[in-house]
């Protein structure tokens, strides 16, 4: 009799600490994850990558990533695309490509999809993850969740949902990265 109360409450211990579980904060670090060859040869090129192959954080050739978490059917991504859009032609304008990397993971997108979206409104790298897995591994946070981490996932900074000002966010990254 005295395993089984054990056992129910060793069973409501883990659920109730996985239902707390939270996207990445700042000072946080990611998990390990390792991330779909992009679905576009151009992307693996940008992001300085071989074609066709898996990658992870460590294999960007820049010390800072700046991830976009969206998802292809979600309003509010396509709502601030062309934000992102004038961010990224930024960063390549300042030279600040040189130090973060802009790439979106698109949670549950098939590499069509991605494809898609790429052509639509996005110009820079949208990685598939098609399984949900990294979706999965960062808490499933609702969409747009921007992050902005060093090569080895340590986390730096985050915002859920709509970006307000992207002149001040801007100013953040330049701070952030030189």
């Amino acid at each position: 009799m005295t395993r089984l109360p054990l056992l129910f409450l060793i069973l409501t211990t883990l659920l109730c600490s996985a239902a707390l579980a939270q996207p990445p904060q700042v000072g946080d670090t990611l998990p390990a994850f390792t991330m779909a060859p992009p679905a576009l040869e151009k992307d693996a090129r940008t992001l300085g990558l071989p074609v066709n192959h898996p990658f992870t954080l460590a294999d960007l050739g820049t010390p800072y990533a700046l991830i976009e978490i969206i998802g292809v059917y979600c309003s509010v991504c396509h709502q601030q695309a062309p934000d992102l859009t004038r961010l990224y032609k930024r960063l390549k304008k300042t030279r600040l490509d040189k130090r973060i990397t802009l790439f979106g993971i698109a949670a549950g997108a098939t590499p069509m999809e991605v494809e898609f979206i790429r052509k639509k409104e996005y110009p820079f790298p949208i990685i598939h993850d098609t399984k949900f897995e990294i979706y999965a591994a960062l808490a499933e946070p609702k969409t747009p969740f921007t992050l902005i981490v060093d090569r080895q996932g340590k986390v730096l900074y985050t915002h859920l949902g709509i970006i307000p000002d992207f002149n001040d966010f801007f100013k953040t990254i330049q701070e952030m990265v030189q």
